[in-house]
């Protein structure tokens, strides 16, 4: 007791020993807060990735060259083997305690062809041809037949673009294709077009429309799962427009930002953007990015009048001679409104979305058209699966439309098994038998053929030995690409990974253990990974804050560590001669070097306590309903709009622990050489 009460007069009696007091107290401040903020971030990315596709854990065959990952980088898309006989598998991980759901996934890219402008137009006239005769439905065809006539003279004279398309055609096919235009050219076709509408459309869509170019690709990653479960196990999801598809039928949903981003009029998309850009507070005068998007609007104008039929572009000149109270000609008036600044934009953008673009083909694809995805991991090279939109969605409170997690596209598993080429158990057994039937034994190669559109493949027959050929078997006659399946072909056979949805109180380390016995207990060849690694270079980002947070607390510690035991010397020089006195009536030098070391003991606790505890303070102050996030980009990092600072108390107790130590550290130098002094030396520098 004698030792503390020397040390608390001593810290008393020289304010500047405060100096050190008051920088464990800063740094306990900063630490505290900072440690909150990221253990928030932390909890923020990891609600979002386990809510919007990676679970709590995913199952994937240990046997894999890969790991899974539900967020893919430029890695690419890791190797995984499937799961074996996945129904019992998931009869089995649901009978665990604590599984709640168990999610067959598949992660994989695809791209599809945006269309060209010929192809709109044909769409557009398709959907009127379809329509109940009618005088009125008559007319409207004769219109689109009119401008249809226009476009495609226009497609004669453009030499460089049908020399493009017919680069990448055989000779036969270019011949066939320049035979096809013209004959288009012809009165004949154009009667035959007013008796038999959709079938010259359909002809026009075949020979015709590829030689106006394939138009721009858009990639789509995607996620393959139950459909019908896939809204149930994940509560972010919410679907924005269309619906989902009936249970056992193939389907596509969009994610909204990647049907914003991708699928969009490009100058409806780019106008948007400005506008995303001026509720963030920038400028057409502040900032040029505002007004590089602005031109580029104006450059988009071509595309967007070729892709435009007379009576959309009748309509569209009347609505600008409103607007803009002059008549004049479509493209002029449509550069006129696209001439954009700060005084005029608001009331431009708010008057595209209201009177221009109920006129304007807004989107390539809607819900209930159909997408060709292209494969390009097929087996056998790119394979086109057509399959249907059935609407868009977004995880909720993720970041909007410029979120990447709202750019993915949501595709059933049997569609994902045809992009791949990959069979199930079911098909390859079915295979063998064919094969056996055949009398030709040995083993079944992997021949992703039975997954695409039924070719004919001629051989020669072999020699016959006498008597009559074997009856080949009968085949049953299947779609080339089903649009329905059965619960069996979804689930069966072929499922790479799985996401497990926990119980709220479930421990995902417990439920790992628990599978990884089942596993050895069974002879399984079954991993999990937990939502970090599944998360990827997401998940990476909150591994990285916590790296900073980490370099920030070493230097703050180096800094304190300096200042201290600069502050702690200066102290222990003044103190050379009391020491010495101390020393010579009777005080050893350990207990000299107790003083002064539980001088910086007690500055250490009083400035971590103040410090951890003005911290607290502060964040109940401050943040004690969350942190609004108004910027889209980071609101998957923070779980959604508002970020919350998750404060344990054992991060508290971490703080004021790592902040006394540091000071303790700091007083030892200058404890050790001012307790070394010998007494006869400081009595001559106190006399002196």
């Amino acid at each position: 007791m004698t030792l503390v009460s020397f040390a608390l007069q001593s810290v008393l009696a020289r304010p500047r020993s405060w100096v050190v007091a008051l920088l464990a107290a800063g740094s306990a401040v900063l630490l505290t807060v900072g440690s909150a903020f990221v253990e928030g971030i932390s909890d923020g990315t990891q609600r979002s990735l386990i809510e919007s596709g990676t679970g709590h854990l995913q199952l994937y065959n240990s046997t894999s060259p890969g790991e899974p990952v539900v967020v893919t980088d430029s890695s690419g898309v890791p190797e995984l083997k499937p799961l074996p006989d996945f129904p019992a598998v998931e009869a089995r991980l649901k009978a665990l305690e604590g599984v709640r759901e168990v999610v067959p996934l598949e992660v994989g890219w695809t791209w599809v062809a945006r269309g060209n402008y010929l192809d709109e137009k044909l769409a557009s006239a398709r959907a009127v041809a379809r329509e109940p005769a009618s005088a009125s439905r008559d007319a409207r065809l004769a219109l689109l037949a009119e401008d249809l006539q226009r476009t495609l003279r226009d497609v004669v004279r453009d030499d460089a673009r049908r020399a493009e398309a017919f680069a990448y055609l055989k000779e036969e096919e270019a011949r066939e294709d320049r035979s096809a235009l013209e004959e288009v050219g012809t009165p004949a076709f154009w009667e035959r077009f007013r008796a038999e509408p959709l079938d010259t459309l359909e002809y026009l869509e075949n020979r015709v429309a590829r030689q106006v170019g394939e138009g721009q690709a858009i990639d789509v990653e995607y996620l393959a799962s139950d459909l019908e479960q896939f809204p149930r196990a994940f509560p972010r999801f919410e679907l924005v427009t269309g619906s989902l598809p009936p249970a056992g039928q193939r389907g596509l949903l969009l994610g909204h930002g990647l049907y914003e981003q991708g699928f969009k009029l490009p100058i409806a998309a780019l106008l948007d953007q400005v506008q995303r850009e001026r509720e963030r507070g920038a400028t057409f005068a502040m900032d040029e990015s505002l007004t590089t998007l602005a031109e580029r609007c104006r450059v988009e104008l071509p595309d967007l009048l070729a892709r435009l039929d007379g009576e959309r572009s009748r309509a569209l000149t009347q609505v600008l001679e409103k607007l803009l109270g002059h008549p004049g000609g479509l493209e002029p008036q449509l550069r006129e409104f696209l001439t954009l600044d700060d005084a005029n934009f608001d009331t431009r953008y708010a008057q595209f979305q209201r009177e221009l673009a109920p006129h304007l083909p807004l989107y390539r694809v809607k819900p209930g058209d159909s997408l060709v995805l292209m494969g390009a991991t097929s087996a056998l090279g790119a394979s086109g699966v057509p399959v249907k939109v059935w609407g868009t969605f977004r995880f909720k409170g993720l970041g909007g439309d410029t979120s990447r997690v709202n750019t993915l596209g949501l595709v059933d598993l049997v569609t994902a098994r045809y992009l791949a080429g990959r069979r199930t158990q079911a098909e390859v057994e079915q295979a063998r038998r064919d094969i056996e039937a055949l009398g030709m034994g040995g083993p079944v190669t992997d021949l992703s053929s039975a997954l695409r559109p039924a070719t004919i493949l001629e051989e020669q027959a072999p020699d016959s030995a006498g008597g009559p050929p074997p009856e080949p078997p009968p085949f049953e006659r299947h779609e080339a690409w089903p649009e329905r399946f059965t619960a069996e072909e979804l689930r069966g056979g072929s499922v790479l990974q799985a996401a497990l949805v926990l119980a709220p109180e479930a421990d995902p380390e417990a439920v790992a253990a628990r599978i990884d016995g089942l596993a050895k207990e069974a002879g399984l060849p079954l991993a999990t990974v937990d939502w970090e690694a599944a998360g990827g270079l997401l998940a990476g980002i909150v591994g990285m804050t916590r790296v900073v947070l980490l370099a920030f607390s070493a230097l703050l510690a180096l800094f304190v560590v300096l200042v201290s035991a600069s502050t702690l010397l200066v102290l222990a020089r003044e103190r050379i001669g009391e020491v010495g006195t101390l020393r010579a009536v009777g005080m050893q030098r350990r207990e000299a070097f107790g003083v002064l070391l539980l001088e910086g003991l007690v500055l250490g606790t009083l400035g971590a306590g103040l410090g951890a505890g003005l911290g607290v303070v502060l964040l109940r102050v401050l943040a004690g309903d969350g942190v609004s996030i108004q910027d889209e980009s980071l609101q998957f990092f923070m779980g959604g709009a508002v970020l919350e600072p998750q404060l344990s108390a054992t991060a508290v107790v971490a703080v004021v622990v790592g902040v006394l130590a540091v000071v303790v550290a700091a007083s030892l130098v200058p404890a050790w050489r001012g307790s070394s002094v010998e007494p006869i030396v400081a009595m001559r520098k106190r006399e002196d």
